[in-house]
């Protein structure tokens, strides 16, 4: 196994094992590149081309995958609900959910209560 191969296995859980554990704080690309004591850039770069997306749209997707599980179970409002998840508002929470499921939260939310 080449160097690089085994730095990608290493660095790449890493980065979205965090992401996963802290999507609930306010994070950026900063943030997440000081945790994993790399430059800002090269994360961008390197998250790019493994993960075939950008850092803040990996991130946006667990937020959304976590209040779409959330929407399933509780009787919470959007903006808690947003909130709770890491988003700043229930418009950016409606933009990842129209790029992830094609239909904005309130819509899924309207869909799951039926």
């Amino acid at each position: 196994m080449s160097a690089r191969k085994a730095y990608i296995i290493n660095r790449l859980p890493y980065i979205t094992q965090y992401v996963n554990n802290h999507y609930q704080e306010e994070l950026n690309l900063v943030l997440i590149a000081n945790k994993c004591n790399i430059s800002k850039e090269y994360l961008a770069c390197f998250f790019k081309k493994e993960m075939e997306l950008i850092v803040e749209t990996y991130l946006n997707n667990v937020r959304a995958e976590h209040v779409y599980q959330e929407l399933k179970k509780q009787k919470k409002n959007l903006t808690q609900v947003a909130i709770d998840n890491g988003f700043s508002s229930i418009g950016t929470m409606d933009r990842a959910f129209e790029k992830l499921y094609s239909k904005s939260a309130s819509k899924i939310k309207k869909e799951l209560i039926k």
